[in-house]
């Protein structure tokens, strides 16, 4: 897949005194391949080929942490601006209560003007990686600003509406899809994963209606109405609207295979499709949240009114590999310091540690 990226948004996480051109020459030696660069006004839109083993990079940040790490072994000044340094990485009033049935809840303090909304989301049979979600009320549907509205259009996405922008922004910039819907379209409140049945239809946000198939994922209102095909396109019967107050931010990490199966059955070759089919980190769902909660309460005057809901049943424990620095010298076919590659290591998020015993072997 190919991917348009502005320069002023990549420099928003990316700190460096390089060129447009610098960038993408160095970036195509050493990373993901950049096609072309064009000047549009006074900003810079990189064309950039993303290979299905780095879904990583299929974002403004996940392509800042490469320059990071690449531009500095030809002699320019790059820096990662760290997520960790924004609001989202840490919500304020956000803490984690006790498991439930269905995952992990975590609570808000921010909803003491409004009263908890209820919402269940069930995955019995274990169909999605995570699933994450809240509650918002929102102040009403409107233009987004004109930073929101620049930034995505220029990444080859047409701006709706705030709403809407923001799940887009969000999957732009971190690289994880996300949805949002009207609450209040979704009469019970609970959002049941599941296959669907053979020949069950659907009318997704375009108009289209498609007679699914058993391998299908979709979402069920616990009443047996499909209202979402996740992690591809939403349907017409859950989309927010010019009435829509409250809404539901969700975001899954679904199966891949399943997801491109669906896609290519039906030629929904959406953006969400394409980056989703390459297996996303489930680890980035939370990050993703997190920002798309920021950016409602700073775009649409959200206010947090329920419980964020974690559902995580396998979540992966951190695994420590072992390796030679002959072993990396060798499959790179050229001869590194072991501090290079310490350095290159910890610039894409590793911590590298010599063993003591041998220093020429690394922990990572």
């Amino acid at each position: 897949m190919n991917i348009l990226l502005p320069d002023n948004w990549l420099r928003k996480y990316l700190d460096t005194n390089a060129t447009p051109l610098q960038i993408k020459e160095y970036l195509s030696l050493c990373g993901p391949s950049v096609e072309r660069v064009n000047k549009v006004g006074d900003d810079y839109i990189y064309e950039i080929e993303i290979t299905s083993n780095r879904a990583d990079c299929a974002s403004v940040y996940g392509i800042a942490r490469e320059a990071a790490a690449i531009l500095p072994r030809f002699g320019l000044k790059a820096k990662l601006i760290s997520l960790g340094r924004s609001p989202f990485g840490h919500l304020p009033g956000v803490t984690k209560r006790k498991d439930t049935s269905d995952g992990v809840r975590m609570h808000s303090s921010e909803v003491e003007e409004s009263k908890e909304l209820p919402m269940v989301v069930t995955d019995p049979e274990i169909i999605c990686n995570r699933i994450m979600g809240v509650v918002m009320e929102v102040d009403f549907m409107k233009p987004s600003p004109a930073y929101i509205k620049d930034r995505i259009e220029k990444s080859g996405i047409r701006s709706l509406n705030n709403l809407v922008d923001i799940t887009n922004y969000v999957m732009l910039e971190l690289g994880h899809p996300s949805h949002v819907f009207d609450y209040d379209r979704i009469k019970t409140h609970k959002f049941l994963i599941r296959l669907a049945k053979k020949n069950e239809q659907i009318i997704t946000l375009d108009n289209k209606k498609y007679l699914l198939n058993s391998e299908d994922v979709i979402i069920d209102d616990g009443t047996g109405r499909v209202i979402d095909l996740p992690g591809i396109m939403g349907t017409e019967n859950s989309v927010v609207n010019q009435t829509t107050r409250r809404i539901f931010f969700f975001i899954e990490s679904n199966n891949p295979v399943l997801i491109r199966k669906t896609s290519m059955r039906y030629g929904i070759r959406t953006m969400a499709a394409t980056i989703n089919e390459k297996h996303p980190d489930p680890q980035l769902v939370k990050t993703a949240l997190l920002r798309g909660i920021e950016l409602y309460q700073e775009l649409a005057g959200g206010k947090v009114a329920g419980e964020i809901i974690d559902v995580y049943p396998n979540p992966p424990k951190p695994q420590k590999i072992k390796v030679s620095i002959k072993f990396i010298n060798d499959r790179l076919g050229i001869e590194l310091k072991t501090q290079d590659i310490i350095k290159i290591l910890q610039s894409l998020g590793f911590d590298p540690q010599p063993a003591t015993h041998n220093p020429q072997l690394l922990s990572v």
